[in-house]
């Protein structure tokens, strides 16, 4: 999967966030889910990205999206690639986590990413244009991130 994509949870939620339309766009822009526009690279998540996309949509945007949208968007992101949460991803994790001083969730998504092959990984969460694991950390609504 090299040149995949993959998208943590701020990233989808910023999908989803109208009130924050220009950080919307950018997202939107850089994953390629612009109408009209072709798909862009392969996209994968994590089974944890998943969750707490639910989470944090239905309950703490300052609008939460309906439980019946969040659970159509849910099942549309269940159809890209998703990395499942298992142990040997958690024990990789923790090693990350002391190694980079990460915290145990942002190594997941770290340890997701590499375990998956994806050369790059759009978050809001690491600062943008660190590499951890041989993976490129982009944030999505800087100028300089690319589709």
């Amino acid at each position: 999967m090299n040149g995949s994509v993959f998208l943590d949870t701020p990233v989808l939620v910023r999908l989803f966030d109208d009130d924050e339309p220009e950080r919307q766009a950018a997202v939107r822009a850089v994953i390629g889910v612009v109408p009209g526009e072709d798909s862009g690279p392969a996209l994968v998540l994590s089974a944890q990205v998943l969750a707490e996309f639910v989470d944090v949509a239905t309950t703490r945007l300052v609008r939460p999206l309906p439980a019946v949208t969040a659970r159509r968007a849910l099942a549309d992101l269940a159809e890209l690639h998703v990395v499942p949460l298992d142990a040997d991803l958690v024990l990789a994790a923790a090693d990350t986590a002391e190694e980079h001083g990460l915290s145990i969730r942002d190594a997941l998504v770290v340890e997701a990413a590499a375990s998956s092959g994806c050369s790059r990984l759009m978050t809001e969460a690491l600062p943008h244009g660190t590499m951890v694991r041989g993976v490129t950390v982009e944030d999505p609504g800087r100028p300089d991130s690319r589709p």
